[in-house]
């Protein structure tokens, strides 16, 4: 499977890639990485980092730019609102912001603040944070995850998601192979006592946690749950492996981010076999073509 590059800059830049990918592997698992034979899911995370360098990555990468694909593949209907799009943060205009809202970058991971009333945010602290922000390239920065590379970086606002009681809603997140809504992992708490737990097609819990202890209280699913597995089947339409991440709020499907490389192809399963299990799942084709003309 491994293809060889060799003699340009380029190809030099792809072989320290490989490097930095595999030492990384390397230091978080205990062993070498497997290039020419991957099985487990980290093992083929690893892989489209440094096989799949197809355009239409960067375009799903780009939250900006993934609204478009989504708007294209489901419609716009499941799309947050944006209040502003900034290239800098001198540029928001607070003033015409409504009391709650969310910033976030359309070029990095974990780089949001959620706003529940602006009149309590300090932009002293704020704008700094943003500037820090906006500088950073996730590909140099991390595991040069490829298809950060190019994203020219942003700032966006968008609506603030709560349920009526005032509660931040559930992260949906599908793993989504050959189009197909395969897992299903439901993150609970996230900016207070932040739980996991996974789920297969038929919603029966999977004894296996990734990075947060699971959630322990009683799951009611949303009447609709249906609805948003056909979503994320649709939006994996043409992908080997994506990520599809979804919120319900109060039976409103509303579309998160698309997701090429979850934890960096470094997440740790509990037990380490779902790793593998994981992996069986997704078919690595024999080599990456150009992504096809896009169908509702």
């Amino acid at each position: 499977m491994r293809r060889k590059r060799v003699g340009t800059i380029a190809d030099a830049q792809w072989l320290e890639d490989r490097d930095i990918v595999a030492r990384t592997f390397l230091e978080k698992f205990g062993r070498k990485l497997d290039l020419d034979n991957p099985k487990t899911f980290n093992e083929k995370i690893a892989f489209k980092i440094l096989f799949d360098r197809r355009p239409i990555l960067t375009r799903i990468t780009d939250k900006i730019r993934a609204r478009d694909f989504v708007a294209e593949r489901i419609g716009p209907d499941y799309l947050t609102r944006i209040y502003q799009i900034c290239r800098t943060p001198q540029q928001i205009d607070w003033q015409a912001l409504p009391q709650s809202f969310v910033i976030k970058t359309n070029h990095g991971a974990a780089m949001n603040t959620l706003v529940p009333d602006k009149s309590k945010v300090s932009l002293d602290r704020l704008i700094p944070t943003l500037e820090r922000w906006l500088r950073a390239n996730i590909y140099y920065e991390y595991r040069r995850e490829w298809s950060y590379l190019d994203i020219v970086p942003c700032l966006f606002i968008e609506e603030f998601l709560r349920h009526a009681s005032g509660k931040v809603p559930a992260d949906f997140k599908f793993y989504v192979f050959d189009g197909e809504a395969t897992y299903l992992q439901m993150h609970f708490g996230r900016f207070s006592n932040h739980r996991s737990n996974f789920y297969n097609r038929d919603l029966r819990r999977l004894d296996v946690r990734l990075q947060y202890p699971s959630y322990e209280e009683r799951v009611t699913f949303p009447p609709n749950i249906e609805e948003m597995f056909a979503l994320a089947d649709r939006l994996g339409r043409g992908f080997d492996f994506v990520r599809v991440d979804l919120y319900n709020v109060g039976g409103r499907i509303v579309f998160g981010e698309l997701t090429n490389y979850p934890d960096g192809g470094l997440g740790i399963f509990d037990p380490p076999v779902f790793d593998a299990i994981f992996g069986s799942r997704w078919r690595l084709p024999a080599r990456y073509v150009d992504f096809p003309p896009l169908t509702t």
